[in-house]
This record gives C-alpha cells, structure tokens and sequence, in this order.
C-alpha cells in the first residue's frame, strides 16, 4: 500500500460513517477517492474529510449543507488573499 494514502474501508471504521456519505462527498468532489485494485483516501484529503465529518455529526449538516459552507470558506480565502494583496499593493504606492 502506498504510505500516502488510506484504505477507503479503514476511514469509514475510523470516522464512524457510512459509506454513503463519503460517496456523497466525493461525487460532488469536494474529497477525491482513489480506485485502483482497492479504494484509497489520500492522507492530503484528511484534514478536509474530518472537517466534513464535524460538520456533519456535531453541527447534522447535510452534504448538501457541506458543499455550500466548503465553496463559501473557500471564497472568503481568496477574498482574503486579493485584499491582503490589495493591501501591499497600496503600501507600496503610498511609500513613492
């Protein structure tokens, strides 16, 4: 097995979900599945996928729910990252 990467089966036992709802996740492509001989989760993926699965247990949001909160943290870092550069762009001019 390669040393990057997790059995499919091995975190569905280890998160204590359904099989069901990792599939979810990967057909709206928010964790990308690995199928070769057997199903691999990259370990890259994890932090994401334990993210998804607070969610989903702790806070009953659905994977719908999962998908709409992930595309909305991940515009609020771009956003983030154009006012920080932004921010050095104008230091920059006001320093001539």
């Amino acid at each position: 097995m390669n040393e990057k990467r997790i059995l499919y089966s091995e975190c569905i036992r280890i998160y204590e979900v359904e099989e069901s709802f990792i599939d979810s996740l990967h057909d709206l492509g928010l964790i990308h599945v690995v199928e070769e001989d057997e199903r691999f989760i990259e370990f890259d993926e994890l932090s994401e996928l334990e993210q998804f699965v607070r969610w989903h247990n702790d806070m009953d949001i659905n994977v719908e729910g999962i998908e709409a909160l992930h595309h909305m943290l991940v515009r609020v870092k771009s956003l983030q990252t154009e006012i920080e550069n932004l921010r050095n762009e104008l230091q920059f001019y006001k320093s001539l």
